[in-house]
């Protein structure tokens, strides 16, 4: 917030704020998509992160796209969600709150199934501080976040 957005940083903002939404159209997502498949090899994992609400269906519906360009495939696997829902970051940042911590996220294993052994990426449309990756890292005991956007900026303390 200290000079204006160049075209770039302009375009991923807005594609990323769209992609926060379940029903965003399929342009958006594929582009994004692309862009993320481009960073991984497969056969891998893609996971979900959940949002502030515990709904995973923004972020499913992006990793099934990404799937869908992962050179050697990918399989999406529904299995995080959240024990509580908690603000998003963005509503923190615009009451001047701190970020949460990463077992503040309440971030859980929704579901037992057993999953491949081979690399798997917590897929999220956009990070602000990583805490909900660490918290979906930690809820599984393992994974590398995949995200579209970096949207950090720092708090006060």
């Amino acid at each position: 917030r200290s000079r204006p957005l160049n075209q770039f940083e302009m375009e991923t903002r807005g594609l990323s704020y769209l992609l926060k939404d379940p029903t965003c159209h399929d342009a958006a997502i594929h582009i994004a998509a692309r862009e993320m498949a481009a960073l991984v090899w497969g056969p891998c994992n893609l996971i979900p992160a959940p949002g502030h609400t515990g709904d995973t269906s923004a972020n499913r519906r992006l990793a099934r796209a990404i799937a869908g360009y992962v050179v050697g495939g990918a399989q999406v696997y529904d299995i995080l969600g959240r024990s509580a829902a908690v603000d998003s970051a963005c509503q923190r940042h615009r009451t001047n709150q701190p970020p949460i911590t990463a077992a503040e996220h309440h971030i859980i294993r929704t579901n037992p199934r057993l999953i491949p052994c081979r690399p798997t990426y917590l897929v999220d449309n956009v990070t602000t501080s990583g805490t909900t990756i660490r918290a979906c890292q930690q809820a599984l005991g393992f994974g590398s976040g995949l995200v579209f956007a970096d949207a950090y900026h720092p708090h006060h303390t």
